[in-house]
């Protein structure tokens, strides 16, 4: 009934802006065809008019029929200027190609004073995995939650813990999310790294304070995490051999231009180093995590695409028979993005994720261990009701 309800106020409500127009559709990095979130489509004749894609690249405007000049603007990348008409509903497909410049000059301007206002966005930090790379890391390993701990209101629970504090909150009340997955246990190696492999990773969320409804309501904070769609231009290779781990990423398109896959894994080796050890019990112990990301994405249609990712993550301690303990994480999602119209979009997801742990004593012959589970279903629209109006909800 609640269903029935949202649609019929999205035909009247979109009935009653008719009599304007709307130019939609996607925009995606021309190098590899990722999608592109937050491009500014901005109307130069129109200041203060426009949109901006959203996690899926998806971007809806309208405007009354007539002759405009669209700007397409993102950080990074090169900015498009396109003149068009409309006179009727456009779809119009953007590629944007990644672009670096030495700046002659810049401006520094203020915020508004209502900005804290008009913005829907309250105590959010977004950043690129990217930027990650120019922190120094300990034993060169980019580690997210690491990079979080020095943003403002953030604190780190502890040498040797991956867990962290938002503005006095518990590290336990700390929601983590990769591609709508929870994140149970985000910690390798007893604390010192986190589960995520920063080369499989496209965008980084974090939310501090008045979390969106779509979150379900959390005490401290959300940790929204999007792994890469995989190059849908070319394969592509990138790897790694560090200090305590090496790792191996892998892009590929399935169709050329329609579907993608990434595989990315990471290994630590110590224990390969104690089986020269003289004694042994240390010869026979086990020291290592690993983690592998999977995904694929593939455009059925026009206005279909479905994706499946998922996350297998591992640690096993163990001294020779007399002590040993491990635990995972393993998550999954399936999701169908829909376009209903120009300017009704849809995702449902199916998610699953579980967490083990166990612990064994040999000696003694004690072995304890426990596990969540859990499955999860998830619709949810994002109606771009005009330049001024975008609605999300769910159902």
């Amino acid at each position: 009934m609640r269903l029935l309800l949202l649609f019929s106020l999205s035909l009247f409500l979109t009935s009653f802006y008719s009599q304007k127009v709307t130019l939609s559709g996607s925009v995606k990095d021309k190098t590899n065809g990722e999608d592109l979130i937050g491009v500014n489509v901005l109307v130069k004749e129109l200041p203060g008019t426009g949109a901006a894609s959203n996690v899926y690249g998806f971007y809806s405007v309208s405007l009354d029929p007539g002759t405009y000049t669209i700007i397409y603007r993102f950080v990074g990348y090169q900015t498009i200027e396109e003149t068009i008409t409309l006179n009727e509903d456009m779809v119009k497909n953007m590629e944007l190609a990644p672009e670096s410049a030495v700046l002659e000059e810049f401006n520094v301007n203020a915020e508004k004073d209502d900005e804290n206002i008009t913005s829907n966005e309250i105590s959010t930090i977004k950043f690129n995995p990217k930027e990650i790379e120019t922190i120094p890391v300990l034993f060169g390993e980019k580690d997210v939650l690491k990079t979080v701990t020095l943003l403002p209101g953030v604190k780190t629970a502890g040498e040797g813990n991956s867990g962290f504090f938002v503005r006095g909150g518990g590290a336990d009340q700390n929601l983590i999310l990769l591609d709508e997955a929870p994140v149970y246990n985000a910690s390798h190696l007893l604390g010192f790294f986190s589960v995520f492999n920063s080369d499989a990773l496209k965008d980084i969320n974090l939310i501090k304070g008045g979390m969106p409804a779509q979150y379900g309501g959390r005490v401290s904070s959300v940790m929204d995490i999007k792994m890469k769609e995989g190059n849908s231009k070319g394969l592509s290779m990138t790897g790694g051999i560090g200090t305590i781990s090496s790792k191996l990423t892998i892009e590929a398109p399935i169709v050329k231009d329609k579907g993608s896959f990434l595989i990315s894994g990471r290994r630590t080796y110590a224990d390969i180093f104690l089986r020269f050890a003289p004694d042994t019990s240390i010869r026979d112990s086990r020291l290592y995590f690993y983690d592998l990301n999977l995904k694929a994405n593939y455009n059925i249609s026009d206005k279909d695409r479905i994706f499946l990712s998922g996350y297998f993550g591992r640690d096993n301690f163990s001294f020779g028979d007399s002590f040993g303990f491990d635990w995972g994480n393993a998550t999954g999602t399936i999701r169908w993005n829909h376009i209903y119209n120009n300017k009704l979009f849809s995702n449902t997801s199916v998610i699953f994720s579980d967490y083990k742990y166990r612990l064994n004593i040999g000696a003694a012959g004690f072995a304890f261990g426990s596990n969540i589970r859990d499955w999860n279903f998830k619709q949810d629209f994002q109606w771009f009701a005009n330049d001024k109006h975008n609605v999300k909800f769910l159902a």
